[in-house]
């Protein structure tokens, strides 16, 4: 699967520990030696008071990859009322640390609302609350995170501007790293950005904080990557990894170097992408860090199926699977399934599509996934078509658009409400500045109106020109509202906003006909346009190339349609043709032009690189259902969801096809009004449809598909 949404992310590594030092291995008789300092000699004897310098430097000889010794003698020293106030509170926070480092978060977490009731002062308890944080940070609990950080929140910058307390201010910068990588997680870039700058601020201050200021840059190195920078996100990486080498610190390095292969990804380069997996493999093995190594080993399996080495992808996952099982992460896990099927499918082997179909099953029973089934059932569909399984295929196919269609209206109602909050506040802002410029222009037209009662001249022509600059910034505003920034072309919003004057417009001309006529150029002709295999060119080249190709997409098919035709992005890779007063039988000559067009191209990179790319289209005309008098309902949205019908059956018959609807029978269409499914109104002859001649159109029984 691709690393953009459901592969494992590249920040799941853990926010991780600070560095310790280099472990000494010792026997395990010495290791009891230790625990004995206070163990009872016979049952039933009092247990000695510890030595608490014999503690530390046995804690300190551990194994800082395992620290299970080190834990039993912070548990043991921590029993005893003998340590003081400021060794137990270093032994609690030693033990915080190597809790988490062996992800018993809930005991972390105990502990660490244990130190802050024993704590004496708010400073004391300032730095358990912290601590409490990071095991939360490393359980991945954003939620309850930033709940806890709410309620700490007023006392950090007190706290961060205490230039006398050292420890004081790294406990506000770690407490603002921490809640910035959990806003960071649940995508709030905006604010994760404020509070990871502000730590990085104290950090860098602090020369020895290796540890903390190479966390943050890793943390906004992944927020560079969100907010699509990805060359700064490599360098902000970079920078991490060449501070944690510096200062020995290995422990961080393996997580580092798989948001290093993360954001190389992102670039297009899936040479250096497999060689940071690759570094992070061999780091994740020699730190003992199997979370770290399921994921290299998942990720390294995306990548040799980008590069169709299925044998090396089956074997990575199966070196993942039982690494992931083990960390307990569900979402990984599953989409090592999907590797894993996809793999064993291409290489021709049985079980391959039953996988892909137990990891559906997986997402769809979990809540919050719906965005991974419906990602998931568009790879079935890849993967059924390759086995020449079409009927199957495109049940697929539709199940996708369908779940796709439910998880993309939910985001734009998002991303519509916060549009329109930006827009509203844009336009006030705009008009704010349009009524002061409109003030300038009347002060100068009070001095012309003047000049103009000597000079003779028609106050009428004054008035226009003061209110030119005005209209302009207005028209400048709904310009910007309704067209996509990156193609330029008009957006799905401008096709709402205008499409009722094309509506009546096409009723007018089918207003005159009578019985099942149909006038000849009345129609409107919506055409579903989508680029074949895009996300290949995200996971391959990068977003930066996956832009260029949808500019050039833009400007190709521009180029063949009339000026009285409108092309929409209608999202994604996803364009929307409105071909307006069109005659039904010729369309299919515009949809073999626009697809031919786009197959003849050579898509040019950034770097000069050039590639080829296929578009599949599907169209139908409207209205669907004239009625008795001829007259054309208003019900758009359910023609444009037969073209996409269309266009899904074109990508499941093998792609670089268009598909459309070519003939309608009005007296039976107005007999089912509410057929609005490509085999249902097949099947009772609403309409035929068209597809090129020489290529075959796999369809299930009991559908027939004339030609």
């Amino acid at each position: 699967m691709d690393n953009k949404d459901i592969r494992p992310r590249p920040d799941r590594h853990g926010v991780g520990l600070p560095p310790s030092r280099p472990p000494v291995r010792f026997a395990l008789g010495s290791m009891l030696v230790c625990v004995a300092l206070w163990t009872t000699a016979a049952v039933g004897q009092p247990a000695s008071a510890p030595d608490m310098d014999t503690v530390k430097a046995r804690i300190a000889e551990d194994d800082r990859r395992r620290p299970v010794v080190a834990i039993q003698l912070a548990q043991q020293a921590l029993a005893h009322a003998s340590p003081t106030p400021d060794e137990r509170r270093w032994l609690r926070a030693q033990l915080i640390r190597d809790l988490v480092r062996m992800r018993r978060h809930d005991e972390a977490l105990a502990q660490a609302l244990a130190g802050r009731d024993e704590a004496r002062d708010p400073k004391g308890q300032l730095h358990f609350d912290v601590l409490a944080l990071t095991a939360l940070a490393d359980a991945r609990r954003n939620e309850e995170l930033l709940k806890r950080y709410q309620g700490i929140a007023a006392r950090l910058p007190p706290a961060a501007a205490a230039t006398k307390d050292a420890d004081a201010r790294m406990d506000a910068a770690n407490a603002w790293r921490l809640a910035g990588t959990a806003l960071l997680r649940l995508g709030q870039l905006p604010e994760s950005n404020l509070l990871l700058t502000q730590a990085l601020r104290v950090f860098d201050e602090r020369p020895d904080a290796v540890y903390e200021t190479s966390q943050t840059l890793a943390a906004m190195a992944l927020l560079n990557a969100k907010l699509g920078h990805p060359d700064q996100a490599l360098g902000a990486v970079q920078r991490a990894i060449d501070a944690s080498e510096a200062a020995s610190d290995r422990s961080s390095l393996p997580g580092y170097y798989l948001r290093k292969a993360y954001v190389l990804g992102l670039l297009g380069r899936p040479d250096d992408q497999q060689a940071a997996l690759l570094k992070a493999r061999t780091l994740a093995q020699e730190e003992l860090r199997p979370y770290e190594l399921a994921v290299a080993a998942t990720n390294l399996a995306d990548v040799a199926l980008q590069k169709k080495d299925y044998q090396a992808a089956l074997a990575y996952t199966d070196e993942a699977i039982p690494l992931v099982e083990q960390s307990g992460d569900q979402e990984s896990l599953w989409v090592a399934w999907v590797n894993k099927g996809t793999a064993l499918n291409r290489l021709g082997r049985p079980g391959g599509i039953d996988w892909i179909r137990k990891a559906i099953a997986a997402f769809a029973a979990a809540p919050g996934m719906d965005s991974n089934v419906a990602e998931v059932h568009g790879l079935l569909a890849e993967e059924l078509a390759f086995n020449h399984e079409h009927e199957r295929a495109y049940e697929a196919a539709m199940q996708f658009k369908r779940l796709t269609d439910g998880v993309r209206k939910a985001a734009d109602q998002k991303r519509i409400a916060e549009a329109n909050a930006a827009y509203e506040a844009d336009k006030r802002q705009r008009q704010i500045e349009a009524l002061e410029q409109e003030q300038r222009h009347q002060q100068r037209f009070r001095w012309m109106l003047a000049l103009a009662a000597v000079a003779g001249l028609a106050a009428a022509a004054v008035a226009v020109v003061s209110r030119y600059h005005v209209k302009k910034a207005y028209g400048a505003m709904r310009d910007m509202a309704f067209s996509d920034p990156l193609t330029g072309l008009r957006n799905r919003r401008h096709l709402v906003a205008t499409i009722a004057t094309d509506l009546a417009q096409a009723q007018r001309l089918h207003a005159g006909t009578r019985g099942d006529a149909a006038p000849t150029n009345a129609d409107l002709v919506f055409m579903m346009i989508d680029v074949d295999h895009f996300k290949a060119v995200n996971d391959q080249h990068g977003h930066a190339a996956g832009d260029a190709v949808l500019k050039q997409c833009a400007a190709v098919l521009q180029r063949q349609l009339r000026g009285s035709d409108t092309l929409v992005r209608w999202g994604g890779e996803e364009f929307l043709v409105l071909a307006r007063q069109t005659n039904p039988g010729e369309v299919h000559v515009l949809a073999e032009r626009l697809r031919a067009s786009i197959a003849a191209h050579d898509f040019v990179l950034d770097d000069g690189q050039l590639l080829r790319k296929t578009c599949s289209i599907g169209y139908a005309c409207h209205p669907l259902a004239p009625d008795a008098d001829g007259a054309a309902p208003a019900d758009w949205n359910d023609t444009v969801d037969l073209a996409d019908q269309c266009l899904y059956l074109a990508k499941a018959n093998g792609r670089d096809l268009w598909v459309g609807i070519a003939e309608r029978d009005a007296r039976r269409a107005r007999e089912h009004p509410g057929t609005h499914e490509l085999r249902a109104g097949l099947d009772l002859g609403l309409w035929t449809l068209r597809w090129p001649d020489g290529r075959n159109l796999a369809w299930p029984a009991p559908a027939q598909l004339p030609r």
